[in-house]
């Protein structure tokens, strides 16, 4: 059964971008050859809550996808020995909160474009 999956994959953060950048196209070419791949959404770097390995950052990348249940196992396997990862997620998606998320954002945005902008030159000498 196909279901719909998001990865979250912690970089090392002390590592190039460069480096970071070739690594997040290696595992978007595997979710692509191995499920229906969607998006991915790069959250750049953050500090961790504890240290890992001795670091203190890590870059956050999530990976958006639908497969079969063995993908997230062989993706597993597939990243097991890379150092560069510090540490990975796997878990179903519920689609209600997808469609949550999407209401939210659009609401933020209404508001956004709704507020009025204040001017800087405006005197407020009649509060007091």
């Amino acid at each position: 059964m196909i279901r719909p999956y998001e990865t979250v994959v912690v970089f090392d953060g002390s590592l190039p971008e460069d480096t970071i950048q070739k690594e997040q196209k290696q595992l978007e070419e595997f979710f692509k050859s191995n499920s229906e791949f969607e998006k991915s959404d790069v959250w750049g770097k953050r500090s961790l809550a504890y240290t890992i390995n001795k670091k203190k950052t890590g870059h956050y990348v999530v990976f958006y996808y639908k497969a079969e249940g063995a993908v997230p196992g062989a993706f597993e396997k597939h990243i097991k020995l890379n150092e560069n990862i510090l540490r990975h997620l796997s878990v179903v998606r519920d689609l209600k909160n997808d469609a949550a998320r999407e209401a939210l954002a659009a609401r933020k945005e209404k508001i956004d474009v709704e507020k009025p902008e204040i001017d800087e030159d405006e005197d407020f000498r009649g509060r007091d």
